[in-house]
C-alpha cells in the first residue's frame, strides 16, 4: 500500500501508546515488528502490548507513577513492554543489560523499581542480584516470537540454560504473561507524565538518570518523521541497531519508525554479518547508529550492493565522524542509487536525543545540520550569553523535547536545567560549538575535554578528525590530556593502526602534519598504541579512561 503522505499527526496530549495508536490506525493492518524470519502483524503486536499491560496492572499490581525495569537488549519483548508500561502511566526505567550485577542493584534500588525484566540469555550474572531485590522477574526467550520452524531449536537451546543457571525467584515466562489477561482500557491525556527513565553513558563519572515525558518522546518523534517518511508501510523496514537504553534507538529508531508505519527489525546485539544479510533480504529504507557501527558495515565484503539502492534515511549520532569518512560511506550509497545518504547529526539524551541533524535537502559537509522544526539552539559564553555567529561555545538546546530534569531521591524540580529570566528552560550540553552565518551547526568537542596548554584551548577533537582524515593506516585514534615525567601538561595520541605500519614514520609525519594546520599547542608529543581503542557501554571511545587528570595517575596501558 503506497502512501502519498505520513499519517503522523502533531503531538499533542498523547502518551506514546495513544500517539502510536492515532499515528498508525489509518494505515490497517500491516506488518509491524520482525523476529529472524518471524513476522508480526499491527493487531498481534498491539494485542501483546494490551495482554501485557493488563498483566502487569493486575497480576503485579502496578500503577501509574510506578517503576519497573527493563533489564533487555533490543527485542520484540522490549518493545511490547515499552508501549504497555506506558499505556498504565508506570515508568521505564531501562538499563543496559551487560552492565556489572552491583549497577544493576543501584538501578533498582534507586529508582525504586516495582519489577524486572530479563532476557534468559543473559542472566546467568544476574540471579543472585535479582533474587536478592525480592522482586518479581518476567523472563523473556529467543523463542517468545520465533517462527514455527525456528521455535524448536529455540527452546531445545533454553532447556540447557534451565539446566544450567540457578533458578530465579519469583519467574514468570513472558509468554505466559501476555496470556493471562484479556485486554483492558488505559490511561488517556498524560502525556505530561514521566515515560521512561535513561541512563546517561557516564562518560562524566556517575552516570545521571534522565527522565523524559511521553509528550517529549512524542515530540521527538514527530519532528524527526518531517524529514522523512515511509511510502509502503509495513514492507519498507527500519534494522534497529540501537538499544533502547539509548535515547536515540528509543525516541527515533523505535518510536519514530513505529509510528510512521515502518517495519521494525530489531537486533539484540550489533553484527555487521547478520546486518548485511537482513539488508539482502529485506527493504531497509532506514537506519539510525553511531559511527563504530557504520565504520564497521563499510568494512564488510557484503555491505556494497544493489541492495543500498533503497536507503532513504541514515542518521548517525552518538559521536563524531571524520568528514573523509563521510564521504566514503555516500559515495558507496550514491553508487548503487541510494537517494538517501548518511548524515550526521548532534544531540544527547536531556534533549530526546536529537536537537540538530543534516537532511537530504540541508546538508552541509562538516557541520551537525540544523535545528528539528521547534528547537532553539544556542551558542553561550560562561555567562550565558550568546556568542558571535563562528565564535566557539558551549550548545545550549530549549524546546518542547528535553528532559523533565534529572532524577535522584530528594532532587529538586527541574534539576539540571536551566531557566533564563524569562522562564525559558535550557539544557546546557556541556558541549562545545558554533554556528555558521547559514544556521548550520558545528562540533567542537566536549567541554571537559578543552586541553589548557599554556593558556591556549585546544579541542581535541578536531585534532582527531584532521588525523583520521589524513592517515589512511590509522583505523582510530583518541587525543588526551597526559603529563610528562616533569609534571608538565602535553598531548598524548593513543592510536590502533593498520598492521605493518611504520610507527616511527607515522610519528613524525604526524607532528609535521598537524603543526602546519594548527597551533604549536595542539601537536601530539606522545603517542601510545592499542590494538583496539577502549570503549564506553554505549560504544562511544572511552576519552576519560585514557585521560591522565593528574601527574600522579597511571598511563593507560603502560
Amino acid at each position: 500500500m503506497k502512501v502519498e503522505k505520513s499519517l503522523m499527526v502533531e503531538a499533542q496530549d498523547q502518551n506514546c501508546y495513544e500517539y502510536l495508536i492515532e499515528c498508525t490506525v489509518g494505515y490497517g493492518e500491516y506488518k509491524a515488528v520482525q523476529h529472524m524470519d518471524k513476522i508480526t502483524l499491527r493487531s498481534e503486536f498491539l494485542h501483546d502490548v494490551d495482554c501485557f499491560a493488563a498483566y502487569m496492572k493486575n497480576e503485579l499490581g502496578l500503577k501509574r507513577g510506578d517503576v519497573y525495569t527493563v533489564f533487555m537488549p533490543t527485542t520484540v519483548q522490549s518493545i511490547v513492554s515499552f508501549y504497555a508500561l506506558n499505556k498504565i502511566g508506570v515508568i521505564v526505567n531501562f538499563v543496559h543489560p551487560q552492565l556489572p550485577p552491583e549497577v544493576l542493584k543501584e538501578a533498582i534500588e534507586e529508582c525504586n523499581s516495582k519489577g524486572v525484566m530479563i532476557l534468559d540469555l543473559l542472566s546467568r550474572n544476574y540471579v543472585d542480584v535479582i533474587n536478592e531485590s525480592g522482586l518479581p522477574c518476567l523472563v523473556c526467550s529467543s523463542s517468545d516470537y520465533a517462527s514455527p520452524i525456528k521455535e524448536t531449536a529455540c527452546k531445545a537451546g533454553e532447556g540447557l540454560l534451565k539446566a544450567i543457571f540457578p533458578k530465579i525467584n519469583k519467574r514468570t515466562a513472558y509468554r505466559d504473561a501476555i496470556r493471562k489477561y484479556a485486554p483492558e482500557p488505559g490511561l488517556s491525556g498524560n502525556a505530561d507524565d514521566i515515560a521512561v527513565y535513561l541512563h546517561g553513558g557516564g562518560t562524566t563519572g556517575k552516570s545521571k538518570v534522565i527522565k523524559l515525558t511521553s509528550r517529549a518522546i512524542n515530540e521527538l518523534a514527530c519532528r524527526v518523521s518531517k524529514l522523512d517518511k515511509i511510502e509502503d508501510p509495513g514492507e519498507e523496514a527500519e534494522v534497529i541497531v540501537l538499544p533502547l537504553f539509548h535515547c536515540f534507538g528509543l525516541c527515533v529508531g523505535i518510536h519514530m519508525a513505529m509510528c510512521n508505519a515502518g517495519r521494525i527489525i530489531p537486533m539484540m546485539q550489533f553484527d555487521a554479518n547478520i546486518f548485511t544479510k537482513l539488508m539482502r533480504k529485506n527493504r531497509v529504507i532506514a537506519v539510525v547508529g553511531i559511527p563504530v557501527m557504520f565504520k564497521k558495515l563499510m568494512k564488510h565484503k557484503h555491505f556494497d550492493g544493489p541492495w543500498l539502492k533503497n536507503i532513504r534515511m541514515m542518521f548517525c549520532g552518538g559521536d563524531d565522524c571524520s568528514d573523509q569518512f563521510l564521504d566514503d560511506f555516500n559515495a558507496v550509497l550514491e553508487k548503487n542509487g541510494a537517494p538517501g545518504k548518511l548524515r550526521q547529526g548532534y544531540g544527547l539524551t536531556e534533549v530526546g536525543s536529537v536537537c540538530t541533524v543534516n537532511s537530504n535537502t540541508k546538508y552541509k559537509r562538516g557541520s551537525i545540520g540544523w535545528p528539528l522544526e521547534g528547537l532553539r539552539v544556542e551558542i553561550w559564553d560562561d555567562n550565558n550569553k550568546k556568542v558571535p555567529d563562528g565564535e566557539v561555545g558551549e550548545i545550549v538546546i530549549s524546546g518542547p523535547t528535553i528532559m523533565s530534569g534529572y532524577y535522584r531521591p530528594g532532587a529538586a524540580e527541574n534539576e539540571g536545567l536551566y531557566i533564563d529570566e524569562e522562564g525559558t528552560k535550557w539544557v546546557k550540553s556541556g558541549d562545545l560549538g558554533y554556528r555558521d552565518s547559514d544556521n548550520y551547526f558545528y562540533f567542537a568537542g566536549r567541554k571537559k575535554r578543552v586541553v589548557i596548554i599554556s593558556g591556549y584551548n585546544v579541542y581535541p577533537i578536531d585534532i582527531e578528525k584532521f588525523i583520521q582524515d589524513n592517515f589512511a593506516e590509522i583505523k582510530g585514534c583518541c587525543l588526551v590530556k597526559g603529563y610528562s615525567p616533569e609534571g608538565k601538561i602535553l598531548l598524548r595520541l593513543f592510536l590502533s593502526v593498520k598492521d605493518g605500519t611504520n610507527k616511527e614514520e607515522l610519528e613524525k609525519k604526524i607532528v609535521k602534519t598537524v603543526g602546519e594546520h594548527f597551533s604549536e599547542f595542539s601537536v601530539p608529543r606522545e603517542f601510545k598504541y592499542l590494538d583496539t581503542l577502549p570503549e564506553t557501554p554505549l560504544m562511544k571511545i572511552d576519552f576519560m579512561l585514557l585521560t591522565q587528570n593528574k601527574p600522579e595517575d597511571a598511563v593507560y596501558g603502560a
